[in-house]
């Protein structure tokens, strides 16, 4: 079903972030009784991750019930903002996961520690596999429908809860028919160094948000396109401005029209347009300042 309204889109992105926490919570009790069950850092670690990742799903839905919030007297661009915070939180989140799986990873080459029932840890972890990956699709293709960069970022978590524990499955194996237990720390150091590295694509896209960068160039292209359509009264534009807060896309630009058009006439088209962008580019505020011809400006 198509989102076409901003509640629906709020509600979805909601729903989506309460399933996130509740995998979180499943994950994290099933992790943490096989993991002290079987003696593996890597299972403990994914255990931790997994609690990390429920910190940060509950800060997404928080964050995103904030960032719907209409715009009020004392947030007139409304609270869209809020999921660029969240998707740095988040980022140090996921930093902050991954040095402690190096830390705990490290702590055993040094101290070694032998590995129980590895079937069993096995079979938990191939379990958390296909809840992820299953969970990191379903949120990715919200967060592509909503354009919610939170959810993205909550996606990301799951998506590489899957390398993780498909790193730990592999080396939970080859530990079985090898007895080599020190492969379960390594790969856990060479996942964590993998789930740093990919945040960084995150921290880009909440720091865009927060700092107010333009809208992609195609987009705009898209919105100098509509402008131009209506060549035959409009001179020129100028100051256009984009940027988004959350899902919003804010677009403003100045218009130079035919001087000799009335007021009611200038108004009209200028909504014209502003209803065609917000029809070409979902979930847009538009606002058009109308300058006429024959001013001193443009003369």
């Amino acid at each position: 079903m198509t989102l076409t309204s901003p509640e629906q889109i709020k509600n979805k992105k909601l729903r989506t972030a309460l399933l996130s926490i509740t995998v979180a919570i499943s994950l994290v009790i099933i992790k943490l009784i096989f993991g002290f069950l079987t003696n593996s850092v890597s299972i403990l670690a994914s255990a931790v991750d997994s609690f990390l990742d429920l910190s940060a799903s509950s800060v997404n839905y928080f964050s995103i019930r904030k960032s719907e919030k209409p715009a009020d007297h004392d947030h007139r661009f409304g609270h869209g903002k809020a999921e660029g915070l969240a998707g740095l939180f988040q980022c140090f989140v996921i930093g902050i996961s991954s040095l402690y799986l190096i830390y705990l990873s490290i702590e055993r080459l040094l101290n070694g520690g032998n590995l129980q029932d590895l079937d069993l840890g096995i079979l938990v972890i191939a379990f958390s596999i296909i809840v992820s990956l299953l969970l990191a699709r379903y949120i990715r293709n919200v967060a592509k429908e909503t354009e919610s960069i939170a959810l993205n970022a909550d996606s990301l978590h799951y998506q590489f809860d899957v390398y993780t524990n498909l790193g730990i499955v592999i080396a939970l194996i080859v530990i079985k028919f090898t007895g080599l237990s020190l492969i379960d720390p390594i790969i856990s150091i060479v996942i964590a160094i993998l789930i740093m590295w990919s945040a960084k694509d995150i921290v880009i896209q909440s720091l865009n948000i927060l700092m107010d960068k333009e809208l992609p160039e195609e987009v705009v292209v898209q919105i100098e396109e509509i402008i131009l359509n209506h060549s035959s009264e409009v001179r020129s534009f100028h100051k256009l401005r984009t940027r988004n807060a959350g899902s919003v896309k804010f677009i403003e630009f100045h218009v130079v029209l035919d001087h000799q058009l009335t007021f009611v006439k200038s108004h009209e088209l200028a909504e014209d347009i502003i209803k065609e962008i917000e029809a070409v580019i979902p979930n847009s505020e538009v606002t058009v300042h109308v300058d006429p011809d024959k001013h001193p400006d443009y003369s």
